[in-house]
């Protein structure tokens, strides 16, 4: 199976371009692009007929949920993981009723939007595998849509607001930097900088380098991994 292309949907630009450098770095697939308001998403959509949209409820000039609509309206042959900080059960009722693959709400922890990713990834494969379209096929493909796993506890001390402000750090700047240059930009801390860090290399999604000098102690450095 090639490839599956992913449009990347979100108001907030630097937050879209974390999702599509952590989409890219999981096997089986690639971000096509990202947009940032209603119409980019359909524009985009129909142009380059994404596997997968990551799509967001809050856009700027209409809701995520009318270009749910406006892409099953027009038979775009894409599928959807809900991505939001909407809580309200309407907004959940309609999006599943539209047909979407997943929803995830913000702020959560990458590893979820991991397992959703493999989930579809499963789906997909299951999908096109070419067995008898029966009770039993129907039942493999049933078992990986939609949300089965709650959203993984974040160690303590470690806060998820804070977490995707260090990230978008990272985002902003693809450069090796130490704790003291991503603390001073984030307004933390340099412990608690360092902490996050720590955090973030533990999970995979950084990596860090040891920077030597002519006296004292090697320096270490962070960057977003596959920046």
């Amino acid at each position: 199976m090639d490839s599956l292309k992913v449009l990347v949907v979100d108001d907030d630009f630097m937050i879209a371009r974390m999702h599509a450098k952590f989409i890219e770095q999981q096997e089986g697939y690639r971000p096509v692009g990202i947009a940032k308001n209603f119409q980019e998403t359909i524009d985009l959509a129909r142009e380059l007929r994404p596997e997968l949209i990551l799509l967001d409820v809050y856009l700027p000039d209409r809701s995520g949920i009318e270009a749910l609509r406006e892409i099953r309206g027009e038979n775009l042959p894409c599928d959807v993981i809900l991505i939001t900080a909407a809580k309200e059960i309407e907004t959940i009722e309609e999006a599943f009723r539209l047909g979407i693959f997943d929803y995830l709400i913000k702020p959560f922890d990458l590893d979820l939007l991991k397992g959703a990713l493999g989930k579809y990834r499963q789906f997909k494969c299951h999908l096109l595998s070419g067995g008898n379209a029966d009770q039993k096929f129907v039942e493999g493909l049933k078992q990986f849509r939609g949300p089965k796993t709650a959203p993984q506890q974040l160690p303590k001390g470690i806060d998820q607001r804070t977490l995707e402000l260090v990230k978008g750090v990272l985002v902003a700047d693809a450069s090796f930097r130490t704790a003291d240059q991503i603390a001073q930009t984030a307004g933390l801390s340099r412990s608690t900088a360092r902490a996050y860090l720590d955090h973030l290399v533990e999970q995979g999604m950084v990596e860090e380098s040891l920077q030597y000098g002519a006296v004292g102690r090697p320096q270490r450095q962070f960057r977003l991994r596959n920046v």
